[in-house]
């Protein structure tokens, strides 16, 4: 990964990769301005950046598309689509590297977004990782009027969104604005300083008995002793049994992140004789 410049993950533990990636979209045309067709398209949307930390680490990086090589400052983003092979070939080391990756609305946008890229440019798909979707979790768990990663940010006093101009932010990153590429940089990377927040706030929440469960990172912690599943914690105590329709597990209560989890091995219901109706 150092020869594309990128930080390495962890040595010890889980590489956690917490990351958000910004787009530029297609140009296209229309006869009307609301609830209409396009008539014609004239360039495909592309990567801008993507700006990501490892959990643990305390460096946000950001990787964006003016930093290419081949980046040319003031190019008319309706001329053609630039080649954004320096965003999306790093991006893919990346999530290649990661055993879990965070992200908000991950599952629907990030992941998917930059797989079309990595399809495009003939990069294979990348080594399985677990995806941690800070959105979906924060549905699951939490009902609120909004779901947004700034709202979150509000609503648990962590912080909100770096202000912008809105769209005139992405369109003068697109004709090579050094002043736009500095404020996108500082975009990119408060939502991931946010992200990273709002997923640890969450975090104990994630995979209570019963739910879909967090990835186990209790799988890189060295020794035979119990670790919180969560967050790799060893202090764990008993707290009580889960009881589905035919089995039990018994419980424990992390006291690093606070978050309950069971036992994956099953007591089956106890009984001597089945009763013929």
């Amino acid at each position: 990964m150092t020869d594309l410049g990128l930080m390495a993950p962890p040595k010890d533990g889980p590489a956690i990769l917490v990351w958000d990636i910004e787009t530029a979209p297609g140009l296209g045309w229309a006869w009307e301005k609301w609830n209409t067709n396009v008539i014609a398209w004239d360039s495909d949307w592309y990567m801008l950046s993507v700006a990501y930390k490892w959990l643990g680490q305390k460096k946000i990086e950001f990787i964006g598309l003016n930093q290419s090589p081949d980046f040319q400052q003031g190019q008319c983003p309706s001329c053609a689509t630039p080649d954004d092979r320096f965003v999306v070939e790093r991006t893919h080391f990346l999530l290649d590297a990661a055993d879990v990756a965070v992200a908000h609305n991950g599952d629907r946008f990030d992941i998917r977004k930059v797989n079309a890229r990595f399809l495009a440019h003939d990069l294979g798909p990348v080594s399985p990782f677990s995806s941690i979707d800070t959105l979906k979790e924060h549905r699951r768990y939490f009902k609120e009027p909004q779901h947004s990663l700034s709202e979150i940010g509000r609503q648990l006093g962590i912080g909100e969104k770096e202000v912008h101009t809105g769209f005139d932010l992405w369109r003068r990153c697109m004709d090579g604005d050094p002043s736009a590429w500095r404020d996108m940089k500082k975009y990119n990377v408060r939502d991931v300083q946010l992200l990273e927040d709002a997923y640890l706030k969450i975090r104990p929440w994630i995979g209570t008995p019963g739910k879909a469960a967090h990835p186990n990172v209790g799988h890189w912690e060295p020794g035979t002793a119990y670790v919180c599943p969560k967050c790799g914690h060893d202090r764990v105590h008993r707290r009580g049994t889960h009881r589905t329709s035919f089995s039990e597990f018994q419980v424990f209560h992390c006291q690093g992140c606070g978050g309950y989890t069971r036992e994956r091995i099953r007591k089956s219901q106890k009984y001597d004789k089945v009763g013929l109706v």
